[in-house]
């Protein structure tokens, strides 16, 4: 034992106790723990579908709240959009639209230009190209860009419109407003695709511009027949893209292509005839002259559609959204224009020593030195020497033979005159696109030269290119009323703030200086707001005050030339407009005329309102497709409906198109209007009739309507049973006409006695009746001969007529079995003898 010390307490003594070890048991160790792997299982299992369960209604609800404020923004769209013009308008008063609506007050056309677009016409407006692409919008009216090339070589927006339809009046009102939003300035050339309606519009618009077809459509028209071709005849090809890339003049490139069609014998080719017919309008040998900022196609155009549908706008967009859109793809070409600029500011090194490198290195932007460079590396393939007529003349040939340069093989004649500064080529490169060709540069290089005289240098593709409008370019404002900057305001608030918030964050009590700063100078903020409006209000009715005043004055007949307060919206009466329709679609101007073209979807309708004048409910009804704080189970129209369809089995019996009458059941009471008390008797629910399903045997009927229609015999009363079943054997057309009854070669819409038809059961009914006594419909049963809301599937007299048929296929059945039954027992008789021969002799 162990010896108690007296000091220490007798309560924490513990004695010890020796806990015998059990045997280990392996199967009740692995049981234990399977059961507990079960039960994280179980919990892992039971959590991850709680997790499932809570995500699948977050995603609910979001879907809801998108569809929601989808179909809030659909309402007062037109509205919406100039309401974002009117803003741009007062962020700068350059900024322009204009709008053109049809003869129903819809929207039809609509063009809009940024302030800093217009100034980028200014600078780069010497050649543009123009493109329409579809599907950009919820309405897919053709987008319209009118594009072009800025000193970095990259494509700029300066125009936007949205048109109705591609007709010739609806491009010249573009056209028109384009011009006027440019100050009349017309470009030197325009570049578009082979589009009938712009070749007469643009002349009449732009008389001092040259129109040229894009080459790439010219060839991508034609390159089924090329294919075929090319596969004749393999060089062809080649051949071809030699001389479509000739840089030479109009003459020359005749004389190539008569050589090209004498040498495969392409004489009577359609495609070949079409390519030499259409050779002035995009051949480039024929407009060498004529500056065209080194664009041959409408390729700038295509990669802007590109971008737009690609980041920024989609089929589905609004037209607020989407002039939205447009207007941020603007802003980020900008951003990216800023950038180009900004990095042409720093320095480079040039290739060689030549002075004239370093001089177009300071002069040119950074993209527009490349290109420069590039063609100072390929000029070292040319060969110069001097011409025997004049020392002035050089011929320069390309001397490595390969594909990139199959059109270089010629000598072409260089004027170099040194003395006058006259650097002039036989391609006309410089005059076609602005820049060096490698035939000069090569020249340049042979003379050592210094300096390139500054007439050859354009401004254009200068790091200065870009010049101060007499307006402001910033489509957004960078100062304040006062004049100062807005910008640098941001920067010192920012800077200050930043300089609470790293004190703030070092203890609690500073966080709570710090944080109560920011909250007594937003409630400061906020109350000076509410004052400014206050006194912005009380200005107003200053201002309704008096013009109520001089209203007064005027009734009583005082002297008053102020004109009576308009509409403060002018856009409110503006429609959207219809589903326009391109030139790809099937369907042409007179469907939508007609009212058969496809239209947008209906605004979201109006919520009921209750005696409180509050909304009733949020929903629609699948039924009534109303909000009126009901569902589509708990709709009256829905319970009528069932009524009503009871009602029609009670009389017809269930039928195959119970479910078609169900729907057009439903369809019909949607389009009435059903008070809150139970006045059913209102509605046309007459046991004796059913309502009728459209799909009729018209769905069977042929569409072509102008059939020779044959003399027809007069209709005559309906027959009897007996007489129907006859007439289903008569001869004279595949199928009975509805109408007269008679299969004569005709259908009902054919029939020339439809109306009279129609007109006499009418009056039979009235007479038969006393009344007058609306029609249940407008088809006439096949079956019953009779304008009874329903159609031969439905008809009583047909299922009558089903059950004889019937009653006599079972007649003829059971005639049959008993005359099988009498032959067998006949032979059976005639057989029995011989049998019981047999079996005598066998006893």
């Amino acid at each position: 034992m162990t010896p108690i010390c007296c000091d220490e307490p007798v309560s924490f003594i513990q004695p010890v106790f020796r806990i015998p070890r059990r045997k280990t048991n392996a199967a009740a160790i692995e049981r234990n723990v399977n059961q507990k792997t079960q039960e994280q299982d179980d919990m892992h299992n039971s959590k991850r579908k709680r997790d499932t369960t809570t995500s699948t209604d977050d995603d609910e609800d979001i879907m809801c709240w998108k569809a929601e404020n989808t179909r809030k923004e659909s309402i007062n769209e037109v509205q919406n959009m100039f309401k974002f013009f009117e803003d741009m308008k007062k962020e700068n008063e350059n900024f322009f639209y204009d709008y053109k609506v049809d003869d129903e007050n819809g929207l039809e056309n609509v063009f809009w230009s940024n302030a800093s677009s217009r100034a980028a016409y200014a600078d780069f407006g010497d050649c543009i190209t123009f493109d329409t692409t579809y599907k950009s919008n919820k309405h897919h009216l053709p987008l319209a860009v009118f594009v072009g090339v800025n000193n970095h070589l990259q494509s700029t927006i300066f125009g936007v419109a949205l048109m109705g339809n591609e007709s010739e009046e609806s491009f010249k009102w573009v056209f028109s407003r384009f011009l006027e939003c440019m100050g009349g300035k017309q470009p030197i050339c325009i570049l578009t695709d082979q589009c009938p309606a712009m070749t007469k519009a643009i002349p009449k618009i732009f008389p001092r511009t040259l129109h040229k077809f894009c080459r790439w459509h010219i060839m991508n028209k034609h390159k089924d027949p090329l294919k075929k071709l090319y596969k004749l005849f393999p060089d062809l090809k080649d051949l071809l893209t030699a001389i479509l890339n000739h840089p030479l003049m109009p003459s020359e490139f005749e004389d190539a292509w008569k050589a090209l069609i004498e040498k495969y014998n392409l004489h009577d080719i359609n495609v070949m005839i079409n390519l030499w017919a259409e050779r002035k309008l995009w051949i480039s040998a024929y407009w060498k002259e004529v500056f065209c900022a080194r664009m041959t196609s409408t390729q700038r155009s295509e990669s802007m559609n590109f971008v737009l549908k690609r980041g920024f706008v989609t089929e589905r967009d609004n037209l607020h959204i989407f002039v939205k859109q447009v207007n941020n793809c603007i802003q980020a070409r900008h951003e990216a224009e800023n950038a180009e600029t900004n990095a042409s500011t720093g320095t480079r090194k040039t290739v060689t020593r030549y002075g004239f490198e370093a001089q177009v290195m300071d002069k040119y932007t950074r993209a527009v030195y490349s290109v420069f460079r590039e063609r100072q590396y390929h000029s070292t393939a040319f060969r110069i020497k001097t011409s025997q007529d004049n020392p002035n003349n050089y011929l320069v040939h390309h001397y490595n033979q390969s594909k990139e340069f199959a059109w270089s093989r010629h000598e072409f004649r260089v004027l170099a005159d040194e003395v006058e500064g006259r650097y002039e080529c036989e391609c006309k490169l410089w005059e076609h696109t602005g820049l060096f060709c490698h035939h000069v540069i090569a020249v340049f290089e042979h003379l050592r030269l210094d300096e390139i005289p500054n007439k050859y240098i354009l401004q254009r593709y200068t790091k200065d290119a870009v010049t101060n409008p007499d307006f402001n370019r910033r489509d957004y404002r960078r100062t304040t009323d006062d004049g100062t900057s807005i910008e640098y305001r941001r920067t010192i608030l920012y800077s200050e703030a930043v300089k609470i918030i790293n004190k703030g964050c070092s203890s609690e009590a500073k966080f709570q200086i710090a944080l109560s700063a920011f909250r007594d100078a937003n409630t400061r903020l906020d109350n000076e707001e509410a004052e400014l409006e206050n006194n912005e209000d009380a200005e107003m009715e200053n201002n309704e005050q008096s013009s109520n005043q001089e209203n007064t004055t005027r009734e009583t007949g005082e002297q008053n030339d102020i004109p009576p307060a308009e509409n403060n919206d002018p856009y409110a009466d503006i429609q959207p407009p219809l589903l326009a329709i391109t030139k790809g679609s099937k369907t042409t101007d007179a469907a939508r005329k007609n009212g058969k073209c496809k239209q947008p979807v209906p605004a979201r309708p109006e919520p009921e309102l209750d005696e409180y004048g509050r909304p009733k409910g949020t929903r629609i009804c699948g039924t009534c497709n109303k909000i009126d704080g009901h569902n589509s189970r708990t709709c009256k129209a829905r319970q009528l409906a069932k009524k009503l369809l009871e009602t029609h089995e009670k009389v017809y019996g269930p039928t195959a198109s119970s479910g078609n009458i169900k729907v057009r059941i439903r369809n019909l009471l949607a389009r009435q209007h059903i008070p809150e008390n139970d006045d059913e008797e209102k509605l046309d629910t007459d046991e004796g009739e059913c309502f009728e399903d459209e799909t009729d045997d018209e769905e069977y009927e042929q569409e072509d309507e102008d059939e020779d229609i044959t003399e027809q015999e007069e209709t005559q009363n309906t027959p009897d049973v007996d007489d129907k079943l006859e007439n289903l054997n008569k001869k004279g057309g595949k199928r009975k006409c509805s109408a007269c009854n008679l299969r004569l070669g005709h259908y009902a819409s054919t029939c020339p006695n439809k109306e009279k038809i129609l007109q006499q059961q009418i009056l039979e009914r009235q007479t038969s009746d006393n009344a007058i006594v609306k029609p249940q419909g407008v088809k006439v049963c096949s079956s019953c001969n009779k304008i009874r809301g329903h159609n031969s599937r439905t008809c009583a007299r047909r299922q009558l007529e089903e059950q004889l048929l019937h009653l006599q296929s079972t007649e003829n059945d059971s005639n049959t079995m008993e005359d099988r039954s009498k032959e067998k027992n006949r032979k059976k008789t005639q057989t029995t003898p011989a049998v019981l021969r047999r079996s005598t002799r066998k006893r």
